[in-house]
């Protein structure tokens, strides 16, 4: 759990470096080059991989440069201008920094899932008998999740919970390596388990256990986030990078877009794996206009609020306080 003793120093950290950083020299930035953080090569991050394969950065005369970093350490990075944008996810460590100062903010969404996505929470059939599931079933339960209160998920959760008339306060929270969740709940240490691509393909093979619920499809849990270096030096550079990301959306992550054979080859390469495994991923949903989801952040910061200690700061942020979709457009 990010407590709020940990948010404070990551808020105060986040903004004493920004200052450090913006009293120096500009060090003649390469107009070219844009360095983007990601935490590892997955398919959410296929506008970025794929047309950095298929040149649609290039087309915008962009350079693009990954450095891959854990989400806690790319926020620093990003508000310091180590980095120019981070795709990761609006955790509360995010609304603690803007809170703070920091100027970073949300400029485009992430992906949203398919209809065929079994990413979400996976229960020992003993909670669904019949292969029928009803979240009242979890009270008192222990559900395992990789990133604990403070992140996206846990909204989900939650909301999927008041929805079926109890709270979070009735289900214990678990904070465990994803592969370490799957062989938790097959072994039965844990009968509830978040399980994300693609992890979840190997549940599907077990006769022990049963998918109970995902994302809904209105919402994305990752976003593109921007810091000072394109949102204040440079939204020229900013524009220009979001330009070739709907570039790649539009022109090759539409629809079907694993049997498009230069999708498959850049997306082979770049994940690292195998056309069979590919195959067995399901084509993920991404907007071309970029528009983050209205009143989103608002959710999310509801969420957060109800989990103790995770928010540094009491009154909500307003949306233009978190999300700049100028640039986008």
């Amino acid at each position: 759990m990010l407590t709020r003793k940990l948010a404070l120093l990551l808020a105060g950290l986040l903004g004493g470096v920004l200052l450090a950083a913006c009293g120096s020299s500009d060090d003649a930035a390469d107009k070219s080059t844009v360095k983007v953080a990601i935490s590892a090569k997955l398919e959410a991050f296929a506008p970025l991989l794929v047309g950095m394969e298929l040149d649609s950065y290039a087309d915008q005369d962009l350079d693009v440069e990954i450095v891959t970093a854990a989400p806690s350490d790319a926020m620093v990075l990003l508000a310091t201008g180590e980095v120019d944008a981070v795709f990761s996810a609006p955790s509360a460590a995010f609304f603690n920094a803007v809170s703070g100062g920091s100027p970073i903010k949300i400029v485009a969404p992430g992906m949203f899932p398919p209809d065929d996505s079994r990413s979400g929470l996976w229960v020992s059939k003993d909670l669904a008998p019949n292969g029928t599931f009803d979240p009242e079933r979890l009270r008192g339960e222990t559900v395992a999740t990789a990133v604990g209160n403070g992140a996206p998920v846990s909204m989900v959760l939650e909301e999927e919970l008041e929805r079926s008339g109890i709270s979070a306060a009735d289900v214990t929270f678990q904070t465990m390596g994803a592969t370490d969740i799957l062989l938790a709940l097959e072994s039965g240490a844990v009968k509830a388990g978040w399980l994300s691509d693609p992890v979840w393909l190997e549940a599907e093979k077990s006769d022990k256990l049963t998918f109970a619920f995902g994302q809904p499809e209105d919402i994305t849990m990752g976003a593109v986030l921007f810091g000072p270096n394109l949102l204040e030096k440079d939204r020229d550079k900013g524009a220009r990078l979001l330009a070739g990301m709907r570039s790649a959306i539009a022109d090759h992550l539409q629809g079907t877009y694993h049997d498009d054979p230069d999708v498959r080859a850049a997306l082979v390469k770049q994940l690292e794996i195998s056309e069979a495994q590919l195959d067995q991923l399901p084509e993920l949903v991404f907007p071309p206009d970029l528009v983050y989801p209205a009143g989103l952040t608002d959710r999310y910061q509801a969420t957060y609020a109800r989990q103790k200690d995770v928010l540094v700061y009491s009154d909500p942020l307003a949306e233009n306080e978190v999300i700049d979709d100028e640039l986008a457009k």
